[in-house]
């Protein structure tokens, strides 16, 4: 008896992730994301970004949002540091020819650090925010510029993580349409040149 109640068990449990694969698993099209790009590698600072994006597609979880994250890290890209960062999330639209601002966050400031514990790594300021899916600037294929800056005592140090695009339908599925684009929209943007706010965070 035992044994068969053990035997089911493993049973179910095998159904449950098999269950559990199948949900999770999605095209690549419906979350595009570049992680930990390097921007700038200095002697005492290295600066990496995260930038992301993705669509609202029916049955599967997902969401019009767009994502952007800076890291402060020692030199030569070790491990995290204290400091300033400020982050900014460009939401592009290619037109045929060139890309073209959709949408855009505001610039975040906060404190980049490392933290420890059972998950350690670099952490920074962060945005995500909803860009509207194609009801903001209709149909085609979208792109997240992230802007990862770093303060470094004396002025800002990083640059910009392209997220890869994907396609945006009205329906909200992949179907993709019209000619993909060949590059990543032109640099990005920089906060300004003063020191950054104490207050932000």
């Amino acid at each position: 008896m035992a044994k068969s109640r053990l035997t089911l068990k493993a049973m179910l449990c095998t159904a449950v992730a098999f269950l559990m694969a199948a949900m999770w698993s999605q095209p690549a099209s419906a979350w595009t994301w570049a992680r930990s790009v390097t921007v700038y590698n200095g002697s005492g600072l290295c600066v990496r970004g995260d930038a992301g994006i993705d669509h609202l597609r029916p049955g599967v979880l997902s969401g019009n949002l767009a994502y952007a994250t800076v890291y402060a890290l020692a030199g030569g890209c070790g491990t995290g540091m204290s400091g300033r960062g400020a982050v900014q999330a460009v939401v592009y639209k290619w037109n045929g020819s060139a890309w073209a601002v959709c949408r855009s966050s505001d610039w975040k400031y906060g404190p980049t650090g490392r933290t420890g514990g059972q998950f350690p790594g670099p952490y920074g300021p962060e945005q995500v925010f909803n860009w509207g899916g194609a009801a903001a600037c209709g149909p085609g294929y979208y792109g997240t510029r992230a802007s990862a800056w770093v303060w470094d005592g004396s002025r800002w140090r990083g640059g910009g993580v392209w997220s890869g695009y994907e396609y945006v339908s009205s329906a909200g599925l992949s179907s993709r349409q019209g000619s993909a684009p060949g590059h990543a929209p032109a640099r990005s943007s920089q906060p300004s040149a003063v020191r950054p706010p104490v207050h932000a965070g």
